[in-house]
This record gives C-alpha cells, structure tokens and sequence, in this order.
C-alpha cells in the first residue's frame, strides 16, 4: 500500500516518553490519521509501532519501539505542575462512554481515566486513557500493559 501523505501532512504532538527510567521530551510526528483528534475520537485504534520523537533537548529524530515505552503522555507542557494534587473524584469528568480505572505502575506511579469499554482494552498490549482530572497536564496517554502493578475499574460512565 503507497502511503499518499506528504510531508505538509505531518504534524507534531507534544509528548512525554518513559522509557525504562528515562524520561524523554519531544514532539512525536503524527499524520493527519494518527493525530491526538484523531486518537481521541477512535481510542480504540492501535498506536503506531515505532514512534519517531523530535526530542527537544537536542532536535534530533529518535526512532522508539512503542514497546520498549512504559507510557506515552500527550502533555499540554513539558514542564508540567509539580504541586499539582490529582482530583480523584469530580462532577466534571470528561463526557464519554467508558469504564473509569485507576492504574498502579511498577514504579508506583497512579493514573486515573477513562478507557473505552471494548474488548481490546483487555486482549491488546496497550491502550488509551483519557486522564479524569481536567486539570491534569495529560491530555491523553498511550500505556504498556507490562509496566502495570494493578489495574482497578472503579466504575462505567454512560453518556
């Protein structure tokens, strides 16, 4: 299959790796199919296999299996808010039909969201999460199966 996109289709998102212990900030090359819209309206689908990262550190192009990555956090900022206290339990949750969970990775690291209620959240090595608190600099993430400690439904959430 001849991919018809150029590269005025390519657009960047700005992420957050984590691989093993390393944190890696950058922008990840995104096609108008793959884009962080495109992900939020289909959750379901599966990221790209390897992910090519502009780091921001140094500019260069690094290529990352999606499998070697604990996460993949679609940031607002790479800077972020350290004094920012998750809210755990609101009125003002984001309005799609899911389940709501809570994650514990392996490093001890916690993330509430929701997750679309299919199949593939539970057979796939990965899914989508889209973060509950509105306030979080997450504004989706990609997690790796392999690096969860736990993970708990604390409920669905109807439309």
């Amino acid at each position: 299959m001849v991919n018809s996109a150029t590269d005025s289709d390519v657009s960047f998102e700005k992420v957050v790796i984590r691989v093993g212990n390393e944190v890696i900030k950058g922008f990840l090359e995104s096609r108008p199919g793959d884009s962080l819209d495109a992900l939020l309206r289909n959750a379901t689908a599966d990221p790209p296999a390897v992910l090519r990262v502009r780091r921001v550190a140094d500019s260069s192009i690094q290529e990352i299996p999606i499998t070697s990555t604990k996460a993949v956090f679609y940031v607002k900022d790479f800077e972020g808010d350290r004094e920012h206290k998750n809210l755990r339990f609101y009125k003002g949750a984001p309005i799609i039909h899911g389940v709501w969970i809570r994650l514990e990775f392996t490093d001890g690291e916690i993330m509430e969201g929701l997750v679309h209620n299919t199949i593939r959240f539970l057979v796939d090595p990965g899914f989508f999460i889209l973060p509950s608190d509105p306030y979080s600099n997450n504004r989706l993430a990609y997690v790796v199966k392999s690096w969860l400690k736990e993970c708990r439904v604390l409920g669905l959430r109807n439309i």
